[in-house]
């Protein structure tokens, strides 16, 4: 898809108790020079709760990791702009204060003090592709993720560097999912959910 703010995809369900640890991990593909944002998650009192935010630049070399704005950090993403797939896992825990960030089984970056103590709460509107500035809406053209997601899940929980690596390498998927593409409920814009056997044809 191109990028324009009609491009997004929502969720049946969305967060349904508060969030102390997270795992979020899926294949990502573009052919574009940016990654634009993956996901934003936002409520009422905060339009940028949980934002993996990326926006269109002359050189793009990281994205933001938004946790409880205006706390973020910084995650390199040239690897991925290659135009090939890619498996990225993002992994945050609120009672270490950590977060570490894998690209195709990789420990690309970690870091303390981040959000030692803080809950992602529930009750707000988990989006792909687009960044909130309000619940549900008010997108940018110029954040907008542009190219191929496969195996998006989110975890309650912090994956040890094992379950990484089994899921980039097939081998396993581990429990505690809370959010799948087998949750979105609505595609809009160009947006396509494709089945397929092999990441191979999935473009």
């Amino acid at each position: 898809p191109n990028s324009s703010t009609e491009n997004y995809a929502t969720f049946s369900k969305n967060l349904s108790t508060g969030l102390f640890e997270m795992t979020i991990c899926s294949w990502v593909s573009t052919k574009s020079n940016y990654l634009g944002t993956i996901l934003s998650y936002a409520t009422e009192d905060n339009d940028n709760k949980l934002v993996l935010h990326g926006r269109n630049t002359s050189k793009q070399s990281n994205i933001h990791l938004v946790i409880g704005d205006p706390a973020f950090r910084e995650l390199p993403v040239e690897p991925l702009l290659d135009g090939h797939w890619h498996h990225l896992c993002i992994i945050w825990s609120s009672f270490e204060g950590k977060y570490w960030y894998y690209i195709d089984r990789r420990l690309i970056a970690a870091g303390s003090k981040f959000q030692k103590g803080y809950e992602i709460p529930a009750g707000g509107i988990l989006i792909v592709g687009q960044e909130q500035d309000k619940m549900g809406g008010e997108f940018d053209h110029t954040e907008a993720f542009v190219g191929n997601l496969a195996g998006f899940t989110i975890w309650n929980r912090a994956l040890s560097p094992g379950e990484v690596s089994g899921i980039a390498t097939g081998k396993a998927l581990p429990g505690s999912r809370i959010l799948t593409f087998n949750d979105i409920s609505t595609l809009n814009g160009s947006i396509q959910h494709v089945n397929c056997t092999c990441l191979d044809h999935c473009y």
